[in-house]
């Protein structure tokens, strides 16, 4: 051919079609009018000889009217060939590109994988790339393609040109991008209402328009005994399938009755005790006021009812309590007044149940305004000074109500362990309220040991019986307000506040109070509050013992309990 020698490269591809690459040395343009002076390169693909110019005729066709944008570049990613699609994908024009490479049209964080997949190309590792990249259009914005680039080698192996392939993905990585955010956005609002269902101490149940149950909260799945797993999509009616839930609340599940309220007791988890249970309804509607959702909430008001129970009963016994020494106090000044002829000894002994009994109307007077001071918040008024404690122990011990049994009080102390930081009278009070508890429920008699040591830089004291003690759920309860342990026997009095007080005095001095007690084997009360003085403790009884025995002749007292 006019005495130019005719180069033949064989070129494969991924079906093992051979094609065949002639140079021709003229220069001036590829077979693809390259923008950039170059040697002529015709590529024919596998046809025959005689058909070069309808081959090429074709590919430029398909080139020029491609909705994707096309090009043919070089190693060095300079653009040899660019369709008009390429030209609107970019914003450039195609004089523009012949000033332009691929690598100033890539996003700069995407340059390292485009020099990768070239560098791939030189080494001869690949003959094709395929990857995502954005580029950055003349206007500055970026914009997303999905790059197929196939290249074309000669018979040393080295890489000729590539023909690019570039769809424009830009709304897909865009969609891709919404999708991620909304899921995010789905998972935090999920999280956060989990946090909140968590967080709830109300059970919550939500039913939609289908009655089926869609959402229910840690605290529904406790006071129902269901799983929320097991009952999610599942109707209503297998939620509430217990027969003591009132058929008044399934009728309001599925009619969507707003506002209504309903209360019923069902079977606690250990299958002990009952519950006692408030439902709410509430009906969702939607702006054009159908009804949607409904959203149940269980109120556990098992302590509240107990607590109103107690009240009553407190109510009950108080006015008993109090009408007891009242009576006694009006019928013996009645006798005072109404016998002149009583001797002096009768006269003292009437005087002294007076007394006796006006003492006991005081100290439930005295519980009462305790119990409106904790009530108030406002609590105790403390004046803190070193105290005897065993002279506390003394005077709290000559105060024990009297009783027919005979009962044996011991009180075991550290010989330096004389001086404790606290109110005298609110300490007092502690330790006769617990020793009166100690003779009360003690009806047999025996033996009260009360017992102290140093441990650190607190007290330790415990006030042990041998009485009828109290079972787990009792000493569990011992503290609250208003409970009476044994109220089937009404020869105990009390209006059961003692305790109660005894643990808000303790705590007011920075302390704590805790009881040990089991059936038929007694009670011990255990004190810590903090010494004013330290020392190593030596165990030793009061001088003498203190060993008290306490036998009636006298009426008994009356005092509170636990």
């Amino acid at each position: 051919m006019d005495g130019q020698s005719k180069e033949t490269v064989s070129i494969r591809r991924s079906r093992k079609r051979r094609f065949r690459v002639g140079e021709k040395g003229e220069p001036g343009r590829n077979p693809f009018g390259s923008i950039h002076p170059a040697r002529r390169t015709t590529l024919k693909p596998g046809l025959p000889a005689d058909r070069p110019g309808k081959n090429e005729e074709l590919f430029r066709s398909i080139f020029e009217h491609a909705n994707a944008g096309m090009n043919t570049i070089t190693l060095e990613g300079r653009y040899l060939q660019v369709n008009p699609a390429f030209c609107r994908f970019l914003g450039y024009s195609r004089e523009e590109f012949s000033c332009l490479t691929v690598f100033d049209l890539t996003h700069p964080d995407d340059q390292n994988a485009t020099r990768t997949q070239f560098a791939q190309i030189e080494a001869g590792l690949c003959q094709a790339f395929d990857y995502e990249k954005r580029f950055l259009r003349k206007d500055g914005h970026a914009v997303w393609g999905h790059v197929t680039s196939a290249w074309l080698f000669d018979e040393s192996r080295k890489p000729l040109f590539g023909i690019g392939l570039v769809q424009d993905i830009t709304g897909r990585k865009k969609a891709e991008a919404d999708l991620r955010q909304a899921l995010a956005e789905t998972r935090e609002a999920r999280d956060k209402i989990d946090g909140i269902l968590r967080s709830l101490g109300e059970g919550l149940i939500v039913v939609d328009g289908r009655q089926q149950v869609v959402l229910m909260s840690p605290s529904a799945e406790k006071l129902l005994g269901v799983a929320c797993r097991q009952v999610v999509n599942q109707p209503v009616g297998q939620v509430f399938a217990d027969p003591s839930i009132p058929p008044e609340l399934r009728q309001a599940l599925t009619e969507g009755k707003n506002g209504e309220i309903f209360e019923f007791e069902i079977a606690g988890p250990s299958g002990r005790s009952l519950l006692s249970i408030q439902a709410r309804v509430s009906a969702v509607r939607d702006d054009a006021g159908t009804r949607g959702e409904r959203i149940v909430v269980l109120h556990d008001v098992t302590r509240e009812r107990e607590i109103s129970r107690m009240k009553t009963e407190f109510v009950t016994t108080a006015a008993h309590e109090l009408r007891t020494p009242l009576t006694s106090i009006q019928g013996f000044s009645e006798i005072l007044l109404e016998r002149p002829d009583l001797n002096a000894e009768e006269y003292r002994w009437i005087l002294g149940v007076i007394r006796e009994q006006a003492e006991i109307l005081g100290k439930i007077v005295s519980d009462l305004l305790d119990l409106s001071r904790i009530e108030a918040g406002t609590g105790f008024v403390l004046n803190k000074v070193p105290c005897n404690l065993a002279k506390l122990l003394r005077q709290a011990v000559s105060h024990v109500p009297r009783r027919q049994d005979l009962h044996q009080i011991e009180i075991c102390l550290p010989a330096d362990l004389s001086e404790v930081h606290a109110d005298p009278a609110k300490l007092r009070q502690v330790l006769e309220n617990i020793l009166s508890n100690a003779v009360k429920f003690s009806p047999g008699g025996g033996r009260i040991l009360i017992a102290g040591r140093q441990l650190g830089s607190d007290l330790r004291l415990s006030v042990a019986d041998q009485g009828i003690g109290m079972s787990s759920d009792q000493v569990q309860r011992v503290f609250d307000k208003f409970y009476r342990v044994d109220t089937s026997n009404s020869a105990i009095e009390g209006i059961g506040l003692g305790m109660n007080i005894v643990k808000e005095i303790i705590e007011a001095h920075e302390g704590k109070v805790w009881v040990h007690s089991a059936l038929g084997r007694g009670t011990t009360v255990n004190l810590s509050l903090p010494l004013q003085s330290r020392g190593d403790p030596a165990m030793d009884f009061l001088p003498g013992g203190m060993m008290l025995d306490m036998e009636s002749s006298h009426r008994e007292k009356n005092t509170d309990r636990r």
